[in-house]
Order: structure tokens, then sequence, then C-alpha cells
């Protein structure tokens, strides 16, 4: 027996033949199962539609105590008063805390068609100079460094000032200098910041080339400090040298140069020992830095400045991060965001644990650059930005097309069903008052 015959069977009444209620129950059969169908659907598509949120820490995250870092806070606030009554710190030059930076060396020769064929001595002169520095700070950052030469056939960057037998570059000129499109500093590493130290050989015809300072004092200096970019040395070549000539600079003629660098560079990682030297009472003495470029007492004072941010960073991050999921309710919040969140909250509280008697401040750094790197990995994941921008009157654009061609004939059909039965009702009433 057929399904359609045994409902005729189940919803035929006591002697009602079965003409009579076949074509309306079967009508009312296909409309109920169609909007139990519908019924049972919607619900069960709203869920299965519905975006991953894993459970954050909000809680946890909201009641962080500074505890012991207060201490240093304090005097990492002091530091930065003494640094603004200096007024000469190059604060604003350093770049914010990276674990690792690239560090480009270019000899940068101006005009190679008419003027000498030049060279360095750097591999040398990196091992010389350049790597006790960077050995000192791999406690904290790693400096990655490589090195290129570049030839600049083209116009002058700039138009440079011609007096007394020598050419001079103004300080309004430096931006422009440095920023010229024709020069290519390009980084193999995309992720770490870049800085980039040319040491710039002018064409035979302007040199030598100085820079004009403010002061009379400062009437010819040879290298200039880029904030947030780098640093530029000018390398005047010996009077005596012709369009043509090989010139192979020295280690000894660059040691000035990575002079200059060095000291660039430590503005540009944010070391400022100027502000206790120029603050700190006469009858303390300040220990100055060694060969290497930077003394211990100013990694120290790096290292607590650097853990202070990187732990600010870390806390304000997880706590955007809390406001954005709570504001987007289609926000996807995979495991692997959870994980990286639990992991930045560990990382903090090993903050505290390493500050405790006996003071350990190079790993409650270590664990702070990892809260941070946790935090802000956590903060961009691009999972995150998957459903960012899906609200739930795009799920109705997008279903709506399947939905419709079933939902208006279901109404319809229903809406015929009411009405039949109302006719018969109002039939059945007629006959019973004749």
């Amino acid at each position: 027996m057929s399904l359609i015959a045994r409902l005729r069977a189940l919803l035929q009444r006591g002697g009602e033949p079965k003409t009579v209620i076949s074509v309306h129950r079967e009508r009312q059969v296909a409309v109920f199962s169609i909007l139990l169908v519908l019924l049972l659907g919607l619900p069960l598509w709203w869920t299965t539609t519905r975006v991953y949120r894993a459970e954050l820490p909000a809680a946890e995250i909201s009641h962080i105590k500074p505890a012991l870092v207060e201490a240093i806070s304090a005097m990492v606030a002091d530091e930065e008063l003494r640094a603004s009554a200096v007024g000469k710190t190059g604060k604003h030059a350093a770049l914010k805390y990276a674990p690792e930076y690239a560090v480009t060396l270019t000899l940068l020769n101006e005009n190679p068609v008419d003027g000498a064929v030049v060279d360095w001595d750097i591999e040398q002169a990196v091992s010389e100079f350049l790597q006790p520095f960077v050995d000192e700070l791999r406690p904290l950052a790693r400096l990655s460094v490589t090195t290129q030469v570049l030839h600049h056939a083209g116009p002058p960057p700039v138009s440079m000032i011609q007096k007394n037998n020598a050419t001079y570059l103004t300080h309004d000129m430096l931006p422009h200098f440095v920023n010229s499109p024709s020069w290519n500093f390009a980084s193999i590493d995309p992720v770490s910041p870049m800085l980039n130290f040319v040491l710039f050989v002018p064409a035979l015809a302007s040199q030598p080339v100085y820079i004009l300072g403010d002061q009379a004092s400062d009437a010819e200096k040879s290298a200039f400090l880029v904030s947030q970019w780098g640093g530029v040395s000018i390398a005047n070549l010996p009077k005596t040298t012709r369009p043509g000539d090989k010139v192979v600079l020295s280690l000894h003629e660059l040691q000035q140069h990575f002079g200059y660098f060095i000291s660039q560079l430590r503005s540009l990682v944010g070391i400022r020992s100027q502000i206790f030297q120029a603050t700190t009472l006469s009858t303390i003495r300040v220990q100055p830095a060694t060969s290497t470029g930077v003394s211990g007492w100013e990694l120290d004072a790096l290292m607590r400045r650097w853990l202070i941010y990187n732990r600010q960073t870390a806390i304000s991050t997880l706590q955007s991060l809390i406001r954005l999921v709570n504001s987007l309710e289609n926000m996807v919040v995979m495991d692997e965001i959870k994980l990286k969140v639990d992991k930045a909250l560990a990382a903090l509280y090993e903050i505290d644990q390493a500050l405790s008697l006996p003071h350990d401040y190079l790993s409650a750094f270590s664990s702070a650059a990892k809260a941070a790197s946790f935090a802000e990995s956590a903060f961009f994941d691009p999972s995150m930005v998957s459903m960012l921008y899906f609200p739930d009157q795009h799920k109705y654009a997008i279903y709506m097309p399947f939905f419709l061609p079933i939902t208006m004939p279901l109404v319809a059909a229903v809406k015929k069903i009411l009405a039949e039965r109302r006719r018969r009702k109002q039939t059945d009433n007629e006959s019973k008052q004749d």
C-alpha cells in the first residue's frame, strides 16, 4: 500500500466516503508537512550558521593588577620627566620596541659616471665597530645587519648651497635629501622595522659637502639623524681624487662614520644617556659607554622602559580585544585566539613573579615581550576579521532567495485551506438550519 493510500485510510472518518475527503486531506497533509519542515529547519539553520565564539577571560583581563611594576613605572616616569626638562634626548626619534630590527648599511655614490669608483671595507668595519654593539643589545632585541652599494646617476636630490669653495646642506633640506624616490632602500625583511644608515659620497664637483648648523660653532657637521628612519653620514674624498679613480674606504676612514652610525642607532632604539649626565648630582659618577657603544646602566634603563612599554601594550591590547568582541556579536572567536589570550595572561603573571625578590628584570622583560606579542597576535588574527562585516542582514539577503519560493506557495495554500474550512463550516451551519 502506498504512502498516500495509508494517509487516506488514517484520515477518513467513519461512514464518510473517501471521495469527499481525499483531495482536501491530501492538501492538508502536504501543507502541514512543509510547515513542519520549515519549523524544524529554520532553528537548525540558524544554529548551524551562527558564528563560533570561544569564551575569553574578560574578568581576569579587566582585573589585572599592576603589583610590583608600579615602582618601575615610577622610575620610568621620572626619566621621562627629566627627558622633557633636558630636551635633547631624541625621545621622538626612537622607534617603538620590536624583537628584531633590520639594519641596512648603504654606501651611496652620487655620481659614479663622472666621479670616482668607490668601495668600502665593510665586513671588517661591521665586525670591528658595529658587532660589539649588536652583541650587547642581543638579550633585549636582535639586530640583523645587511650591507649594499648603490649608485645614484640622476640629478642631486636637493639644490645645495655653494660658498667658500664648499657645498652646504641646510636643515630645511635634510628631509628632502633622504626622501629622494630614486634611492632604493628596499629591505629583505618585510616584518621587522627597518633602520637605514647611509654613507653618502657626493659628486666630486660638489665636494666637500657639509651640513650647516643652527649656531656658528656647528657650521660644518658631517652627519645627521632622521627620526624613526635612520641616519646619514657624508664622506668627502681626498682632494687629489680624480674622475675614474678607484677609491676603497679603509677601516680607519670608516671609523668616524661608524661612530656617527652607532650614535644614531642609540637614539633610534631609545638609549638616552644625557638625561642622567645633565641632571644627576655632581657627587654621582656616571659610567660612560664602553668600546661596545653602550654601558651596562644604559642597557638596564632601556630594558626597564621596554618592560613597561610591552606590559602596557599587552594589557591595553587585551582590553581592546574584549571590548571589540563584546561590541560585535558576529565576530568569530576561535579556540586559537583564546589560547593566545591565555598565553598573554600567563606571561603577564610571570612578570610579577620575576620581579619578586630577588628581582629578575631580564626574565620580566622577556615575559613582557611575550605578552605583547601574544596579545597583538590575538587581536590581529585573520579569522576574526573574516566575519567582522557579516551582520544578520547579510544572512537574510543571502538565504531569502532560497526560502521565499517555498514560503509564498505555503502561505497561499494555508490561506486557501482556512478559507475552505470557513466555507465548509458555513455550509454545514446552513444545512443544519434548513
